[in-house]
């Protein structure tokens, strides 16, 4: 069962204005005039120049439906149980962020986009557990955002935060996701076209999402030997990329601890349009955590960007 979500479009208009000018004649007959010379040279006719064309801006800043990837900033959260409030998701570098208060947007749920403005930061105390979940949501050390106006978010899920003017709803693709972990398969012929192309059998897939012409699904392939393959694909007509993850067979956990031979949940976060090509956000969730990150369309396949996080749970 496939969710679908609707979407809003904005835009702006731009207005040329355009000046014109009349001339006059005269019947009587010119005197051709005496030569004289001035102090004064006299002054050229402006011209008029007609202003380029620029791009149509959305009112959240995205030019002609595409957002730019260098925009984007490495600054996830996750949502409480209440799903009225995130807290940001400490980096590699640390939980510190610049200015908290120009974040304005919350990216995730397969391209919902939620307005949020800042509320506080918040300090770990002593009953931090150095878990990024809801039960340690009070806890932890990061920034506290709120819903604006309206929407919902998703509790216990995580969202990609964006400034001001970074992204727009149309430029993000309006997506229907499965419900619950429901996945469908792959219809045969898709997977009959991903098998010729990676050279190895489909054990199985699942649509994780899809719009009304794209999709974006996992493959897991067959094992050879102790080589292992599950696959990311974005679908389009001709066009096929892949995201690849290669493991090594463990009984007890090939692509994740205690996940056996399974690779764990992966759900979109959102697809988008960018001056990048296509964004695509990704959780990949296991026992122990999330991986969170977003891949971007290069050299014909899905490659990593510096846009990546990740969650703790595990007791």
């Amino acid at each position: 069962m496939m969710r679908k979500k609707g979407m809003w479009i904005g835009g702006a208009i731009a207005l040329l204005l355009l000046a014109g000018c009349t001339n006059s004649e005269s019947n009587e007959p010119t005197p051709t005039p005496t030569p004289v010379v001035s102090e004064l040279a006299e002054s050229p006719v402006p011209s008029i120049e007609t202003p380029e064309e620029e791009p149509a801006e959305t009112d959240a800043g995205a030019a002609n439906g595409q957002l730019e990837l260098g925009r984007l900033e490495n600054v996830f959260a996750f949502a409480d149980e209440t799903g009225q409030q995130l807290i940001t998701i400490p980096a590699e570098n640390g939980d510190e962020i610049d200015d908290p208060e120009q974040f304005a947007a919350a990216i995730g749920n397969g391209g919902d986009r939620i307005e949020i403005e800042y509320v506080r930061r918040q300090e770990a105390n002593d009953q931090d557990t150095n878990r990024q979940s809801i039960d340690n949501f009070n806890n932890m050390a990061g920034y506290i955002y709120k819903i604006k106006d309206e929407g919902i978010l998703l509790p216990n899920k995580s969202y990609l935060l964006a400034r001001e003017g970074v992204v727009s709803q149309d430029s993000l693709v309006d997506l229907a996701s499965a419900e619950d972990g429901q996945y469908e398969q792959a219809d045969a012929d898709t997977i009959i076209r991903v098998e010729e192309i990676k050279g190895r059998k489909v054990t199985s897939s699942s649509i994780l999402s899809e719009s009304e012409q794209e999709k974006i699904a996992l493959f897991v392939f067959e094992r050879e030997g102790d080589d292992m393959l599950a696959s990311i694909a974005y679908i389009h007509e001709d066009k096929v990329l892949f995201k690849d993850f290669p493991a090594t067979y463990n009984e007890s956990g090939t692509w994740r601890v205690d996940g056996g031979d399974d690779p764990g949940r992966f759900e979109v976060l959102f697809l988008a349009r960018s001056d990048e090509g296509v964004l695509l956000g990704i959780a990949w969730a296991g026992a122990e955590g999330e991986n969170l990150f977003v891949l971007q369309e290069a050299d014909g396949a899905l490659q990593d960007t510096d846009l990546k996080g990740g969650r703790y749970w595990s007791p």
